[in-house]
């Protein structure tokens, strides 16, 4: 199969590219009034697809076993919106794979993304949520801005600006979760116990959002932390944080259903620079930095 994303020997053809980010885990992720619920934390990180029409029935892709998501998820569009589908796709992505980064929402966002366009059709965001729901639970990075979403359904209910200036050094403490397999009930029984917890993170993630307070959405999402070391505890959490304060970091967000731990700083690349110095120093080849990025707004976005 031709690489269908920056082979020169495509770029005449008919093929769609399109992108879509990656996420440090979440801002806050819990369960109100019965509600499960995430806020999501998309950054410069993507996933690339290319799609083009092809003569045989269905969807090729190469590597089909990495990415039988995807084929399943274009079926259930084919299925949902009455689609023909002959069309071969192409994935490129350097987000790592089952620690909580939206490696799977990435790959699938971009490659259907691409495959609506290729079959010039539009689905509203409700309409791909549902769709990329229908396959596995979905931090829905294709919502514009920091959505506060059902990541169950793929409702949204609220989207909210970026933090301005606000990045995020990921760090990974290792091993790997399947998002498919959480432990949902475990997790479900200790946010009824927190409920009032996560209550007062949500609503200070949205105040501090809307108000552009990098402090207080950094605050937020460490109480959304701290809550979630009950039910997927990530043994380097209180160095990591201690670590991060000493060097003037905001906080420490984290991915709910993964291995990776996030700081949270307002962008400065001293200080950037710093904090990983001091990680590697705390922590040795006890955990791995994944990458430094800005945090920034979920969307569809052309390659």
């Amino acid at each position: 199969m031709l690489d269908l994303i920056s082979s020169p020997e495509t770029r005449a053809r008919s093929v769609v590219r399109s992108k879509a980010p990656a996420t440090c885990g979440e801002f806050v992720q819990g369960c109100i009034d019965g509600q499960h619920f995430l806020v999501n934390c998309p950054v410069d990180l993507y996933a690339e697809a290319g799609v083009r029409p092809c003569g045989a029935d269905g969807v090729r892709i190469s590597h089909a076993g990495d990415f039988g998501k995807i084929i399943e998820a274009a079926d259930v569009m084919r299925r949902t919106f009455h689609l023909e589908l002959h069309h071969e796709i192409a994935i490129r992505s350097d987000i790592p794979r089952g620690k909580g980064m939206a490696s799977s929402t990435a790959d699938l966002t971009a490659a259907l993304q691409a495959l609506c366009i290729s079959c010039d059709m539009q689905l509203s965001d409700r309409q791909f949520a549902r769709v990329l729901t229908a396959v596995e639970p979905s931090d829905c990075v294709h919502f514009p801005g920091i959505a506060h979403v059902d990541h169950l359904g793929g409702r949204l209910f609220e989207s909210l600006p970026a933090p301005a200036g606000m990045r995020v050094l990921v760090v990974d403490c290792g091993g790997e979760v399947d998002t498919v397999s959480f432990d949902r009930a475990r997790a479900a029984s200790i946010y009824r116990r927190e409920e009032p917890a996560i209550r007062a993170a949500l609503h200070l993630m949205k105040l501090g959002l809307r108000r552009g307070d990098k402090h207080a959405v950094a605050t937020a999402a460490t109480l959304s932390a701290q809550i979630s070391q009950q039910i997927l505890p990530k043994p380097q959490f209180n160095d990591l944080l201690a670590c991060a304060r000493h060097c003037g970091a905001l906080g420490v967000n984290c991915a709910h259903s993964g291995t990776v731990l996030g700081v949270l700083y307002d962008e400065d690349e001293a200080l950037g620079e710093m904090l990983a110095d001091a990680v590697e120093d705390t922590f040795g080849a006890g955990v791995t930095i994944q990458g430094d990025y800005r945090i920034i707004g979920g969307g569809r976005h052309a390659c």
